[in-house]
């Protein structure tokens, strides 16, 4: 088991670096999130990914590269859970996908991103078919460049905030000058002030949260079931950015949960166990390389 883990990572890093070093532009980034619940327990969250455009088509579409590799721990603490959680205290995830850019007329443009990914507690040693998840967003928007703003549309598909369905996507972004801009909408909400160049405050809501297989068979109350866990969770706070060595950006978060939930759920998304998640604080820290500073970045914000 430990020899296939150590595989997969090896080749997730040799494309991360073998791409990255190939390309003008792109970033690669590090971050770390932590969750905790003084009642279940404490989700750690540690990820490592890359962007990287790949293919520019007559100036106005693009195609990106990008991975990300994800490990997600959970420290329980609830002695009254019914079953044993180590088998779902660690889960790993690895991501690969395309994005497509293309610009239309009249400051029109969409983008279409396909992402999947495998996400598991690889608590046996094969890689089931259900550890498998297709994700995927497609985006319309509308850019004024003369009132600085944009509306945008789409629906996205996302196992990883941990729901059952597509969600809309709507948020009209606005510059108002050199210091302040917004966004406004769902599932994302965003209202920054830059101090400087090179420093900027940012308050924030955002839907986030996470979805991996239990692909061997949990004893819960006696019962075997199969099946997944999933969390969900809507936060808001304020947080840091500030740039340096040109190239380098590094970020701090800290907020609070509006809503959490975490549930272990049979294949045909049914309740098997309900964690009763509690509200509480939410800490994110993160570091990101730009191999190019100078790439295009269509928002107003």
């Amino acid at each position: 088991m430990e020899m296939k883990m150590q595989k997969l990572v090896i080749i997730f890093m040799l494309s991360t670096l073998g791409i990255g070093f190939a390309q003008e532009t792109g970033s690669v980034y590090i971050n770390s999130e932590i969750l905790p619940n003084t009642d279940v327990g404490t989700i750690k969250k540690n990820e490592v990914g890359f962007d990287i455009p790949i293919k520019t088509i007559t100036g106005k579409e693009t195609i990106s590269l990008f991975g990300e590799y994800q490990n997600l721990n959970i420290g329980y603490v609830d002695k009254d859970v019914p079953f044993e959680t180590y088998q779902i205290d660690n889960f790993q995830t690895f991501s690969l996908g395309l994005l497509y850019d293309r610009i239309l007329e009249n400051g029109w443009g969409f983008s279409l991103k396909l992402a999947p990914q495998i996400s598991s507690n690889f608590d046996i040693q094969e890689i089931d078919g259900r550890d498998v998840f297709i994700n995927g967003t497609l985006l319309f928007d509308k850019l004024n460049q003369e009132k600085q703003s944009m509306w945008t549309f789409g629906v996205e598909y996302d196992a990883q905030n941990g729901l059952n369905f597509p969600i809309p996507i709507v948020a009209y972004t606005k510059r108002l000058n050199e210091k302040w801009a917004y966004k406004i909408g769902f599932p994302d909400a965003r209202l920054k002030w830059t101090l400087h160049e090179n420093h900027n405050f940012e308050a924030f809501t955002t839907l986030d949260g996470f979805a991996g297989n239990i692909n061997d068979d949990l004893e819960v109350y006696k019962t075997d079931y199969v099946g997944t866990l999933k969390n969900t969770y809507l936060v808001g706070g304020l947080g840091y950015n500030i740039t340096f060595l040109k190239d380098f950006e590094l970020n701090a978060k800290a907020g609070y949960s509006a809503f959490n939930t975490m549930e272990v759920q049979d294949y045909d998304t049914d309740e098997i166990y309900d964690f009763d998640m509690q509200n509480g604080f939410y800490y994110n820290f993160g570091l990101k390389y730009n191999l190019n500073k100078k790439a295009k970045v269509k928002s107003p914000y």
